[in-house]
Order: structure tokens, then sequence, then C-alpha cells
């Protein structure tokens, strides 16, 4: 029986605990049957707290304790002794901080690593997770050019071409037919971007050359200023109401948008985001670009909740929206499944320091595991195999913007749902 708020997945349960002592992680013939010796395993968290793309960061980080209490809870007197902490980092969605608190996480044991978010952080993290035999898992990571089979580098999100196909789906069923892609020159909105155009370009539609900034970009007036000239050519050739505008960003997407509120042409068409804008405080928290926003539609499909699953994840969702004040999206909940799967690849591993070793213990792990996204079987590159995309647009809600889920996309059917009441 599942208590409420409390997930005991699959493997569990009175063969899990054997396997704890015939993997080797302890001998319980060496201790007392009332005094089991007892082993604890630091996880490391890599999340942006106070950085950019901190919403998920902070739902992110609460995620991670949350599983790792109901472990140890779960495990509190098994014969095996072993328990789990995690150490949490905040990288501010910085590439050379995440690479010092993987260096410290490390230099306190940590083989096991649960983040960073950043496509553009994991690739500066890869070879020194590589070179030093950890695991590293992240929950949000989607750069195609990161999908590498047989790397230490594990993701719990579909890479970017799934999210590409939901995006252009959604995109040619509202009538778009040329798009003006802007993206934030990083490893994953600039992967989101190039799959958005290949995916959009096989439907039949049109993309522009479109704008790229800078990440240290303050100043987003010629950005907006460029696009303007782009949106104009697409109009001038599409028309108004098959011209839209598609954006990969994090929380600058919110100086943006203040640049562009004021501009006619680019509030004439629509808008289409991507995950790293789902539920950002930054955006709803200003209310020019809050406002613009929900002028322009502009719907940020993010990896999605299984329906399935809602047994699993509704608790969960409610923990973490008590704790932070936000609603957690589906890469926060992958952070809870992520956790729970290294635990258990661990253990069945014997404990082992043998990165190859518990590298293939943990992806069998992932291959039966049914947890708060659902299944968590991964690809030959070791991503996420399947998933579902949930869209988030701001919608005005008794005066105030609020995110509000306004579609699911169903990656294997291809279908796009919108949901009633959404408007």
């Amino acid at each position: 029986m599942r208590e409420k708020g409390k997930f005991q997945p699959l493997w569990l349960g009175a063969t899990a605990l054997a396997l704890l002592v015939l993997a080797g992680v302890a001998d319980s013939s060496e201790h007392p049957p009332n005094q089991p010796h007892e082993r604890e395993v630091l996880l490391g968290g890599l999340f942006s707290l106070t950085g950019n793309w901190a919403t998920l960061g902070r739902a992110s980080a609460v995620a991670v304790e949350i599983a790792v209490d109901e472990i140890n809870r779960y495990l509190e007197g098994n014969a095996a002794g072993l328990r789990f902490r995690v150490a949490v980092m905040d990288t501010q969605l910085e590439p050379e901080r995440a690479l010092d608190k993987v260096r410290e996480l490390h230099s306190r044991g940590a083989q096991i690593l649960i983040g960073p978010q950043s496509s553009a952080e994991v690739a500066h993290l890869k070879s020194y997770v590589d070179a030093n035999d950890l695991l590293l898992v992240s929950h949000s990571s989607t750069a195609g050019n990161l999908a590498i089979p047989g790397d230490n580098i594990f993701r719990f999100t579909p890479s970017d071409v799934p999210e590409a196909a939901a995006n252009s789906a959604m995109m040619w069923e509202d009538g778009i037919r040329a798009v003006v892609p802007v993206w934030r020159d990083d490893a994953g909105n600039a992967g989101l971007e190039a799959a958005t155009r290949a995916a959009f370009s096989s439907l039949g539609g049109t993309v522009l050359e479109g704008v790229k900034y800078e990440p240290a970009v303050q100043d987003f007036s010629i950005v907006a200023a460029t696009g303007r000239e782009q949106v104009e050519l697409a109009i001038s050739e599409h028309g108004e109401d098959q011209v839209a505008v598609y954006l990969a960003a994090f929380d600058e997407v919110a100086q943006l948008f203040v640049s562009a509120a004021t501009d006619p042409v680019l509030g004439a068409v629509r808008w289409y985001g991507s995950n790293g804008v789902a539920l950002s405080d930054a955006l709803v928290g200003n209310p020019t670009a809050a406002e613009f926003a929900a002028r322009t539609g502009y719907p940020n499909p993010v990896f999605g909740r299984d329906e399935g699953a809602r047994e699993i994840w509704g608790p969960l969702v409610e923990q973490i929206r008590a704790r932070t004040g936000n609603e957690p999206d589906g890469f926060a909940l992958a952070v809870y499944d992520a956790v729970w799967v290294a635990a258990r690849g661990y253990t069945a591993s014997g404990a082992t320091q043998d990165i190859e070793r518990l590298k293939h213990a943990f992806t069998t792990a992932a291959a039966t595991h049914y947890g708060a996204t659902g299944w968590a079987v991964l690809n030959e590159a070791g991503d996420r195999r399947y998933g579902d995309f949930d869209f988030w647009a701001i919608r005005m809600r008794d005066g105030a913007p609020r995110w509000t889920r306004v579609a699911v996309y169903e990656g294997r059917t291809g279908r796009l749902n919108r949901l009633e009441n959404a408007q």
C-alpha cells in the first residue's frame, strides 16, 4: 500500500532487500540483526537555484530531497544498512561553475550526479565525468549532439528531436507556414532551433535565417529589430496569419519581450516557445512581458506528465508546489525518478565503483522502472526513449497572468490534443 505522498516503485520489496545483501553491499553476519551497519552514499544534485532557469532548479532540489527521504524511510532497518544522502549545489546555469561543483562533489566521494539542467553545462562536464568514472543523469538536457552511446551521460528526457516534432505539429495545425527562429546561442537552445528548423521544413514550411544571440546579452533591442525585419519579409510573402516566431530561450525571454512589446509587427504574429521557458517565474512575474506572451499565444512544450502515472505524480506535484509555490513540470518529476533508478542501480551493482557495472545496472533498472514520469526506458544513447509533451502558455486569470496547460502532444502517435477551457 502506498502512503499518500510516498511512492514505492515496482522494484522494491522483499526481493530487493535480499538483492542488497546478495549484491555484496553489506555482510549482515558481521552485525547483530538489530544493529545493522549503516553505509551512507552521497548523491550530487546540480541545479540552478539562483540563476537562469531557477524555477526548475528549485523544484528539482525539492524533488531530489523528497526522493532521497522516501528511499531512506523505505530502506530503514534493512539488512544492508544502506542510506543515501544528497548534496545540492547551485550551478546558476553556468558551465564553469557547474564543473567546479562537480569537482567538489567528486572530492567528497560522490559517484552519481543528478543534473545539471542545461545542455551547455552537460557538454562542459562531459570530459571530466567520463575521465573520472562518474555517472551523470540530467533531467532536462536535450541537445542532440550529446546523444552519445557508451559515455557516462544519461538523460531522463527525450532529446530535442521529439520536442521539435511537437512544436512543429502545433505550428502547422495552427496554420503557420513561415517561421522566424530566434534563439539563445548555447548547446541546448541551438539544438532545439536546428531540430525545429528540420521538423518544420519537413512538413513543407518555410524557415527564415532567424536571429541568434549570445547568452550574455542584456539589451535585446537589436535582437528585436533584426527579428522584426525578417517577420516583415515573411508577412509580405505569406500573410500575417501564416507567420510565427519560434523562440528557444531561458529566463531572458522577459527582457526580450519587453523590447518586443511595443513593436506592432512583432505583436501581430504568433510566438511559440521551448522547454527552457515553460513555467518560468521570470516571465510571469514581469507584467509587460507576461502581457505580450498572453497576447501572442506563446505555448512552450516541455517533457510532459504521463496521465497513466497520475496516482504517483499527483501527490508529488502537491508536495513540490507546497514547498516552492510553483507548478513543477515533467523535468522536475524526472529528477524524482532519476534518484529512484540511481538507488536501484547502485544497490543492484553491489555498490560497485566499476563504472561499467554501475552503468549496466542503472540502464537495467531504468528499463523496468515505472515512476512519476511513467516508464523510464532509455535508448541506445542513454536518453529517454519515449515521452509526451505538455504545452504551457500564459493566460490571464482573474486579472493576473497564470501559466496554463493548453495542449498535450502524444509522442508515440504524433497526436496533438488541445485542452478544454485553456483559453
